[in-house]
């Protein structure tokens, strides 16, 4: 009997260390809280030391820019009304990756897509959840097709030589948040949805993105941001708030939609030193959250006619308010890109504030200067690198 009371003892304590633990790891856990945040500004060079800038062929007139892919000494991107294209790292044209169209080869949707970063083959989530492989110079190779698992495809990234899948979880139909096959479309990990099912009339955003040798993602009616290990296995990275701020599970107005009442992740990324956050929420806000200790800077980014009015401000060359797009790593450093047109470079270089300002690096003011001259107005956008301190 007292070896039975020992032994019982024992589970109660494992269990209550157990629980314990994981609480304290749940609290731990960075909450992003819209409501909560106040605005406080950071300049480029207090995260930054040296921008770069890359101005895009003009072989075809870009559109809006939706997703940027740094792979080796590519880029790929995708734009309104023309597709995927493949650009060097100095901006020429390489390639146009297939084409628009319902014929063979060609893609309905291409907001949805990855790179192989070995072969260099490109991925498209297509209509009617068919993925269609292409080659790095644009050449239709294949087409797999995952029907079986979800209604609509939300995601698709290349993740340790396999692809990964995001479903849209607002329809009845699907059972997981995601899948993941190999490159002739064989599942060998699904991952059950983790809110039992419902339907709306609204999707919200979908997000994922990589950092190190993890891939996170998350939709806007779930309260954690999860990753996905090397392993295939799940672990919470952090937490959006709950609160009036977020999507209902159930259908809304027009009127609720249109009031801006829920918060909306427009971009979301990590840094080794931040969160990066581009949302919604009566306004346009860009936050950093710092990963150690919690402090937040945050900018009300002020919409203009046709772009965003305000950013991080480039104290570096004197440019334009830098705006986060997208995140990417290379040989040991990290670099976050924007997107800035040849008007507004050209508009801001001729501006009295321009010239009298006084960067961190003059030399760099001069060279921007000579960009400024160099392009058109008309010209296709200009991407911007900035590289992270160490």
């Amino acid at each position: 009997m007292h070896a039975m009371n020992l032994k019982h003892l024992i589970l109660i304590t494992l269990a209550a260390i157990l629980i314990h633990g994981c609480k304290s790891s749940n609290n731990n856990l960075y909450e992003f809280n819209p409501v909560k945040l106040e605005e406080n500004k950071i300049t480029l060079s207090e995260i930054a030391d040296e921008v770069t800038y890359i101005p895009l062929d003009s072989k075809y007139q870009l559109g809006n820019i939706f997703t940027i892919v740094f792979i080796n000494n590519a880029i790929f991107l995708n734009s309104k009304d023309i597709g995927i294209l493949a650009f060097n790292r100095e901006g020429k044209f390489i390639s146009k990756i297939g084409s628009i169209g319902r014929g063979p080869g060609e893609y309905v949707i291409y907001l949805r897509f990855c790179v192989d970063n070995i072969s260099g083959r490109v991925y498209v989530a297509d209509i009617n959840k068919v993925i269609k492989v292409f080659s790095a110079t644009g050449q239709f190779i294949r087409s797999f097709q995952l029907s079986e698992y979800g209604d609509v495809i939300e995601n698709i990234e290349f993740y340790n030589s396999l692809i990964f899948i995001q479903y849209g979880i607002q329809f009845k139909s699907a059972d997981y948040d995601w899948i993941i096959c190999d490159t002739l479309g064989n599942v060998g990990k699904k991952q059950n949805r983790h809110l039992p099912k419902f339907t709306t009339n609204w999707g919200g955003n979908n997000r994922v993105y990589m950092f190190e040798n993890r891939l996170s993602y998350y939709n806007s009616f779930t309260d954690t941001i999860f990753s996905v290990l090397p392993d295939l296995s799940e672990k919470p990275s952090f937490i959006i708030s709950n609160g009036e701020h977020r999507y209902p599970r159930s259908n809304i107005s027009m009127a609720q939609f249109m009031s801006n009442k829920y918060i909306d992740l427009t971009k979301i990324f990590e840094t080794s030193h931040f969160y990066v956050i581009r949302y919604h929420y009566y306004k346009a806000y860009l936050a950093l959250i710092d990963k150690y200790n919690h402090n937040s800077f945050l900018i009300d980014l002020k919409l203009g006619n046709s772009n965003y009015l305000d950013g991080i401000e480039n104290d570096i060359d004197g440019g334009q308010f830098f705006i986060p797009e997208d995140y990417f790593t290379e040989s040991g450093r990290e670099y976050i890109v924007g997107i800035v047109y040849p008007y507004q470079i050209k508009a801001l270089v001729a501006s009295k504030e321009f010239k009298n300002s006084t960067p961190k690096y003059p030399e760099k003011k001069k060279e921007l200067e000579k960009l400024a001259a160099s392009l058109k107005e008309t010209d296709n956008p200009v991407l911007v690198l900035v590289r992270l301190k160490k």
